[in-house]
């Protein structure tokens, strides 16, 4: 019922407005999308030096928003990077710049940059704090998945938090969006499932959900951590563990879940040859069962 109430709205709206309303702002200033610039001597050019976030906002509420920002500021620890503002402040900023739009469902993406590059720019700059608001349709078609040939490295404590150096998953994307598929599944150099490029995953077989443990070299996502959560609290057993691709083809159901995408079924992979899964009663309980929770629970911060 709560997913047929989100996408009542989220239609009568794109019914009513074909244009895609984009809300920018850079440290808390609002400024039109042609005005969105940093410098060219940024860190974040030079070295991809430098955090994001991705939140999906239902009206005014944005979901899981302290978890993300506490997801920030271990990355800021991690990668020594100065947040120059407070969580404080950077919720307000996300709160107005969410609030400036009005689609009933929207994504919103956080970048801090690591300011000017002493050495290219003769002195440190001030990092920048960058939010981009913009309509969104949550995906609702079973996914089709591919599997990357890259691999990643699993001990790297980078794979759990959001750097901007994405470039393994943004060419395995693209690798998988010129093949018609929706997404690529990450293998770790020991050939263990890590994630796909854009969301965590999870099986089910015999009853049974698994999914890969964090040191596999997988995000620390919000809706995995969430949906982990709501699976033990309604007596579906979790196991997180390394798992090979062998294994997870053999899954009786497979789902990808992320901010963007709360959970996602998915109907194939594709290797040297198609397996096919259909959506099943697990994933279906789960993906009610989180909405509920966000609607209840997840929006109150």
């Amino acid at each position: 019922m709560v997913q047929k109430l989100l996408l009542c709205g989220v239609r009568l709206y794109y019914i009513l407005s074909d244009v895609m309303k984009i809300v920018c702002s850079i440290d808390g200033k609002k400024i039109t999308k042609s005005d969105a610039k940093i410098s060219v001597f940024d860190n974040s050019l030079f070295y991809a030096d430098g955090l994001f976030e991705t939140f999906m906002a239902f009206g005014n509420n944005i979901i899981f928003m302290k978890d993300h920002l506490k997801r920030l500021q271990k990355g800021a620890k991690l990668i020594s990077l100065k947040i120059p503002v407070s969580d404080k402040t950077l919720a307000k900023w996300l709160n107005q710049a969410n609030q400036a739009n009005p689609a009933p469902t929207k994504k919103i993406r956080l970048t801090i940059t690591a300011g000017e590059s002493s050495f290219w720019a003769g002195k440190p700059g001030r990092p920048r704090v960058i939010i981009i608001v913009t309509d969104y349709k949550i995906p609702t078609s079973p996914f089709r998945l591919i599997v990357s040939p890259y691999r990643i490295d699993h001990a790297s404590p980078f794979r759990n938090v959001k750097t901007l150096s994405f470039i393994i998953e943004m060419t395995s994307r693209k690798q998988a969006y010129s093949s018609k598929y929706d997404d690529a599944i990450l293998l770790a150099r020991n050939g263990y499932i890590a994630e796909t490029t854009s969301a965590n995953i999870f099986w089910v077989k015999n009853g049974i959900l698994y999914t890969p443990p964090l040191d596999a070299g997988c995000l620390e996502g919000m809706i995995r951590k969430h949906t982990i959560e709501i699976a033990k609290l309604n007596n579906i057993q979790v196991i997180e563990k390394r798992s090979r691709l062998s294994t997870l083809l053999k899954a009786d159901e497979i789902f990808v879940s992320s901010s963007l995408k709360l959970i996602i079924p998915v109907s194939s992979i594709n290797t040297n040859k198609a397996y096919c899964y259909k959506t099943g009663s697990v994933t279906n309980k789960l993906s009610e069962l989180l909405l509920e929770y966000i609607n209840s629970e997840g929006s109150k911060e």
